[in-house]
């Protein structure tokens, strides 16, 4: 099985031809020629309408905002296509949404209704208040709309919003994204493609939807406030990532994924997508998942044709999820769930679903498993894993039938491992997350999840340092590297911060003299190096995720830290 997995990332780091590399940037132009970063493209219609070979490179501008859908094209096994990011700033941001927060997009309908000025074929399934402040409640019948933030969506008459207000919505708001029942992401029939470095958000259907497709990797991803958008007869859907129908040899690692409406990652097919469906090594491992309100994972197919399909091969590790069934999307939907795990009925073969080395931390349900999809337990291999809630009474593992409702509860978490012989080296303590309601998932040193995990399919965590790191595998996406962080001396006051850091790190206290610094990599290979500027920062932009040494000295002193980058 390592074997296996190790020809998938061998596969997945090969590029064996070097094509053209493009840019894209919200000061660009079409009409340019899109290859140098002085001449760019402008426009997602650009990139969806131009025809890449393998190999080619097509890198959106960083700190920019594109809306509407990409349409990814394929790479061959000569070379991927990648999309992502270049220059200094915040990873590029691709919005599912229109802005209407000008009081001019909106209407007086009377009544405190107020009419969206634009009209839209396509259902809009959310509305995000005042940069995700809140959200807008989706009603069905305009009838419904009583109190502030409720909207309805007119499908069958105007295609226009119509939003319960006080006052104009454009005045009572800062700021309004609508958020359309369209793909952000999308590839049909597609392979050899890799997506990275980009902020997904605000779209009312899937993030990211991969159909029928193969070698695809998304990686340092953030996809969120995703999904409400209306599937059919009043039933919302939406979740982070989907590979649906015939999958393979994917992986979706370093990403994270936050209020979600549905399922943050999810590989599934029904009889909708005809024929047999194949689903076959497929990845996630190394995401932070939180507030997503169905489930942080769900899987399974029911192919038109049963005989020549199968699900094998699957991994889920290395992932640290929390608070499922939390969110906006939690407080919205009509049907609870909130499930970390959630196995809906698979009605074909299947072998080797691994979930192991997660930390899956409150939920409403840890394990679901529904429509008699119980037999997917003897093919399923959970081990490995910190579950916890804070109350014994909160349910570890339901199984529902059409005759009936089997519950677990967390106090029962030893009934568990020995009835369904799963969950062996696994339990349930608090797995000492630093500060999870404000996202921070890195463990402390003294967490349970230290140490307690085994080998997997990964060499790195979410942050790009080297696992183990100490002494054994840890459990979720961050292995625990505070242990081993140097601080500088005292005497001088010199200190180092933030640690982690995203764009610069900086020194604070008195240093006379002239200062020089080198950063170096964790095998002393020298990345950069300078003088320390009037401001004491230094930028740490074009590092990638990871952990380095920082060197700071004048004629007299030295100072030496680790510090990390997570971006």
């Amino acid at each position: 099985m390592r074997f296996q997995l190790l020809l998938v990332a061998i596969w997945f780091s090969i590029v064996k031809v070097h094509g053209t590399t493009y840019y894209v940037s919200n000061l660009g132009s079409d009409f340019s020629p899109g290859t140098s970063t002085n001449l760019p493209w402008k426009s997602l219609t650009k990139v969806n309408s131009f025809h890449f070979s393998p190999g080619d490179s097509i890198l959106f501008e960083g700190g920019g905002i594109w809306r509407g859908q990409l349409e990814l094209q394929s790479g061959s096994g000569a070379g991927r296509l990648v999309y992502g990011k270049y220059g200094i700033g915040s990873k590029p941001r691709l919005l599912g949404s229109v802005d209407v927060s000008s009081e001019t997009e909106w209407i007086d309908g009377g009544n405190q209704v107020w009419i969206s000025a634009q009209s839209s074929a396509i259902d809009v399934g959310n509305l995000l208040f005042n940069q995700e402040e809140s959200c807008g409640r989706k009603k069905w019948y305009l009838a419904d709309c009583t109190q502030q933030g409720d909207f309805w969506y007119d499908k069958n008459g105007s295609h226009k919003v119509y939003l319960f207000s006080n006052t104009n919505p454009g005045n009572f708001y800062n700021h309004i994204e609508a958020a359309l029942t369209d793909f952000i992401v999308y590839a049909v029939g597609d392979s050899h493609i890799v997506v990275r470095d980009f902020s997904i958000q605000y779209g009312s259907a899937d993030g990211v939807e991969i159909r029928n497709s193969h070698h695809f990797t998304l990686s340092n991803c953030d996809v969120s406030y995703i999904g409400g958008g209306e599937l059919t007869n009043q039933v919302r859907y939406g979740g982070g990532i989907q590979f649906w129908a015939n999958s393979h040899d994917n992986v979706v690692e370093q990403c994270r994924f936050f209020e979600i409406y549905d399922d943050a990652v999810t590989n599934q097919g029904n009889a909708s997508a005809g024929g047999t469906i194949q689903q076959y090594n497929i990845i996630y491992r190394n995401n932070l998942i939180w507030n997503c309100s169905e489930s942080s994972y769900c899987y399974f197919i029911q192919p038109a044709v049963t005989q020549g399909s199968f699900m094998k091969n699957i991994y889920f590790e290395n992932n640290t999820c929390y608070n499922a069934g939390g969110g906006w999307g939690g407080l919205q939907r009509p049907d609870l769930k909130g499930f970390q795990i959630y196995v809906s009925t698979q009605t074909a073969p299947m072998d080797s679903i691994i979930i192991r080395n997660n930390i899956f931390s409150e939920s409403r349900c840890f394990l679901f498993f529904d429509h008699n999809s119980i037999p997917s337990l003897n093919f399923t291999k959970l081990d490995y894993n910190c579950w916890y809630t804070s109350e014994p009474s909160d349910t570890m593992m339901a199984i529902y039938t059409n005759s009936q409702l089997t519950v677990l509860t967390d106090g029962q978490f030893t009934e568990y491992q020995s009835t369904y012989g799963q969950d062996v080296h696994s339990f349930h303590e608090d797995p000492l997350l630093i500060d999870p309601i404000h996202s921070d998932f890195h463990i402390l040193n003294d967490s349970p999840c230290v140490d307690s995990g085994v080998e997997g399919s990964s060499s790195f965590d979410f942050a790009g340092i080297q696992r183990p790191f100490g002494n054994g595998f840890d459990l979720g996406a961050y292995e625990n590297w505070y242990e081993g962080i140097e601080t500088p001396g005292s005497s001088d006051n010199l200190v180092f911060f933030p640690n982690p850091c995203q764009t610069y790190l900086k020194l604070n206290g008195t240093f006379p003299g002239k200062w020089n610094y080198k950063i170096l990599g964790m095998n002393g290979e020298k990345l950069a190096s300078g003088i320390l500027s009037n401001n004491r920062e230094i930028s740490i932009d074009n590092l990638p995720n990871g952990l380095f040494w920082l060197e700071a000295s004048n004629s007299n002193q030295f100072r030496r830290a680790k510090f990390i980058v997570n971006h």
